[in-house]
């Protein structure tokens, strides 16, 4: 077996070939080119398992030369300390790869791969919108002027005569900042409507309560497939819903949430909020526990691990949701407590 250990950049990547008594076989440096990067994988004998850190490439990388090798690892970049050096990044990974001593980062060349860019993209675009309006209100706050919630106010230029003649011309820049970046987000937002009717799964995760086409494009780009995962308790830790206890030599050290997809949690937490503003399963199961008592915050907690089970379950089944069958379930897991009130 031989073990490739490639350390990649845009330009260029620096190679290490091990077998498998760990000792260096061949290194060097390779363009970072579909032919460069082809000719030097095929000319190492197979059986040959190829690893590198993900980044900026890594899955044009995983796309070209996935059905080159006998197995592909994408890792997590681990934590270094000292100078940069190419060489020795690409040695520890053929070391790793050899000992097993990594953690997998997951890549598939299924289609919905495809829309993490643009998620990505929406995201930097909500979130430069975001900065905007709180700048564009910041400048009344700074002048003690009186502003209101409404959605009107960042469209109403004639609110801009209250500022300070200073300040005038900034207010106008962001206001046609905030213009631009509205345009671009409905953009989005129209691509994501386009993309729930043109796809079953996306129609499918629409039928669930909060959650619209802008999450559902959000939910199948980051998880792609629920292959990856045993159960939905697996994807409970993804989406970072729940703590692991610490524990060392019989000792407890409190508890710690995984890694994971901080964006899913979003997803996830957002969709609750919208679930909760309407007469659906997940409001009345919220209702049924501050009945019970419970925290209103362990019971919207509770709420967000109902939604992403029900996102779990309609993707794999297959079949829509229906909001008798999310009653039923709830009914089934609150009686008991309710009876004994």
């Amino acid at each position: 077996m031989k073990y490739i250990g490639l350390d990649a950049h845009s330009g260029s990547s620096f190679y290490v070939v091990k077998n498998r008594r760990g000792r260096i076989e061949s290194q060097g440096s390779v363009a970072t080119t579909e032919g460069a990067l082809l000719q030097l994988i095929r000319s190492i004998r197979r059986p040959r398992k190829l690893i590198f850190e993900e980044g900026v490439v890594s899955h044009w990388l995983y796309l070209l030369l996935r059905n080159e090798v006998d197995d592909l690892i994408v890792c997590k970049p681990p934590e270094r300390r000292g100078a940069k050096c190419d060489r020795v990044d690409a040695t520890q990974l053929a070391d790793d790869l050899r000992q097993e001593r990594y953690v997998q980062v997951f890549h598939s060349d299924h289609g919905f791969m495809s829309l993490r860019d643009l998620v990505s993209a929406h995201v930097d675009v909500t979130q430069q919108l975001t900065r905007t309006k709180n700048r564009y209100r910041a400048l009344y706050r700074q002048s003690a002027i009186a502003t209101p919630d409404a959605q009107s106010f960042y469209a109403d230029e004639a609110l801009v005569e209250q500022l300070p003649e200073y300040k005038r011309m900034i207010a106008l820049s962001l206001l046609r900042q905030m213009k631009v970046l509205i345009e671009e987000k409905n953009g989005f937002e129209d691509q994501f409507s386009g993309n729930v009717r043109a796809n079953a799964v996306m129609r499918r995760l629409t039928t669930i309560p909060g959650i619209g086409a802008t999450r559902a494009n959000q939910l199948v780009a980051i998880i792609v497939t629920t292959e990856r995962f045993a159960d939905k308790y697996h994807l409970f830790s993804y989406a970072m819903l729940v703590k692991h206890e610490q524990t060392s030599n019989g000792r407890s050290y409190g508890s710690k949430r995984p890694l994971g997809q901080s964006l899913l949690k979003s997803v996830f937490f957002n969709a609750a909020v919208s679930a909760l503003r309407s007469n659906n399963a997940f409001r009345r199961k919220y209702e049924i526990m501050s009945a019970m008592g419970i925290h209103p915050r362990a019971a919207r907690q509770a709420v967000v691990r109902a939604i992403a089970a029900t996102v779990f379950g309609v993707w794999k089944s297959g079949k829509k949701y229906n909001d008798d069958i999310r009653e039923g379930l709830k009914k089934k897991t609150c009686q008991p407590a309710v009876q004994n009130l």
